[in-house]
């Protein structure tokens, strides 16, 4: 049998340039990704929001073209004036669609990155195989965009692709080309927000890949900074929003009882009534709007509980109004990883604009209910019309651009990291 000579050989196939050497660290980490069966499960399960997304597009879509059997079951769903104009809402409700699509998303990234990345350089810390990777023609930048590109290809996988097919499924449903002009925003949008996630996430977990040789610390420093600092932020605000309200509606309810102070058979406890006469959980006569068979002394009572009850709901929106105010400089919900990539996605999305909108057409009713309510026994609505009540319950209120600094600043401090952690290969040893 011939033995061929060993030595140099002239490369006789194609050379790539010396900008796509990260794709062979990449390719090899997404097959090796690819092998687990739990990667495979949880791309299954990311696509199941996508399928929410093609359906509502496909219903707004069908809506547009009045079809009866959509009609009939979304107006009891939506305002008339939506059913009955529904392309003047279409970028509004494209919008608000993607934006739940993406928090979903945003979800089983965090998961997806928690099975994929610990691995991707401790591994190579713990078999010490970075001087084979550094021995060929492969700069630490390749090294770390390969990797990199793990978790890029994934997250793709689960954000970006099913954005876009959603989104052309989409159109093609709406049978009209003018969706392209009012909804193409979104297109990009989704694009940059999985470009945003991917920077942000991937620097973070080889940051945290590289401070240890074993996978398992590192999913567990992962699971940590994302949740329990997601945990830390909801409870700050929690308990900020719980305290102002209770000191708000407290102060308001005591000083209303002091200027209207109970009438006999009240009994109170503090500024709240703890008990009262039977007579007030009788029903009112739909003709004469009063209530039968009282005493003078029991009507009394009646209308006064009435007027706290008024009095208390006052009361709580302005609370809910100073929490409101509150929310634009609110820096608690900053100190969440996943907060800070919501308020990214939402930004870029442009989802407040669509919620006030929507808010709009749904505060409609209050304006028109609530001046006809007075003197009717007709219960009026809690506070004043606000357009933008639904905007400052949705979307996170605080300047965008502190959100992108935070995530600016992870990003920086995991390349320092990635830095110090992988060396060069005449600095390794």
């Amino acid at each position: 049998m011939p033995i061929f000579d060993q030595g140099y050989q002239h490369w006789q196939g194609q050379l790539s340039g010396h900008g796509w050497r990260w794709l062979a660290v990449a390719r090899h980490g997404v097959r090796a990704q690819l092998q687990n069966r739990f990667v495979r499960l949880l791309l299954f399960v990311a696509w199941m929001p996508a399928l929410a997304l093609v359906t509502a597009l496909t219903l707004w879509g069908l809506l547009e073209q009045q079809a009866e059997s959509v009609i009939s079951l979304l107006q009891r769903l939506l305002p008339p004036e939506m059913v009955a104009q529904p392309r003047d809402f279409r970028g509004a409700m494209w919008t608000v669609a993607y934006a739940y699509f993406f928090k979903a998303e945003l979800l089983c990234s965090l998961f997806l990155v928690l099975i994929v990345g610990p691995n991707l350089v401790s591994r190579d810390l713990r078999f010490n195989a970075l001087p084979l990777y550094l021995s060929r023609p492969l700069r630490r930048v390749d090294y770390f965009l390969g990797k990199l590109g793990v978790i890029g290809f994934f997250l793709a996988m689960t954000v970006v692709i099913p954005a876009v097919g959603a989104y052309l499924l989409g159109v093609a449903f709406s049978l009209d080309l003018g969706v392209i002009r009012d909804t193409h925003r979104l297109l990009w949008a989704g694009v940059l927000y999985g470009l945003v996630i991917t920077i942000a996430s991937g620097t973070l977990m080889l940051a945290l890949s590289s401070l240890s040789r074993r996978s398992i610390y590192v999913g567990i420093a992962w699971a940590g900074i994302i949740f329990l600092s997601h945990m830390l932020s909801s409870a700050l605000v929690g308990i900020q929003n719980d305290t102002e309200r209770r000191e708000i509606v407290r102060a308001d309810i005591e000083a209303w009882v002091k200027d209207h102070p109970p009438p006999t058979g009240i009994e109170m406890r503090g500024p709240y009534p703890i008990s009262r006469s039977t007579a007030t959980r009788r029903v009112v006569t739909p003709d004469t709007q009063k209530l039968p068979d009282l005493s003078p002394e029991e009507r009394t009572q009646e209308r006064w509980m009435r007027d706290w009850s008024v009095a208390m709901s006052d009361a709580g929106s302005r609370a809910e109004s100073a929490r409101a105010a509150r929310s634009y400089s609110d820096w608690r919900p900053t100190l969440s990883f996943a907060n800070n990539l919501d308020r990214m996605g939402d930004w870029l999305l442009e989802t407040d604009g669509a919620w006030e909108l929507l808010g709009r057409t749904l505060e409609r009713p209050r304006q028109i209910v609530g001046p006809l309510a007075k003197g009717r026994n007709v219960p009026v609505p809690s506070g004043p019309p606000n357009d933008r009540r639904l905007a400052e319950r949705m979307v996170w209120q605080f300047p965008w651009y502190w959100s992108a600094g935070a995530l600016t600043g992870l990003c920086l401090m995991s390349a320092f990291v990635l830095s110090r952690r992988v060396k060069s290969l005449d600095r390794l040893k």
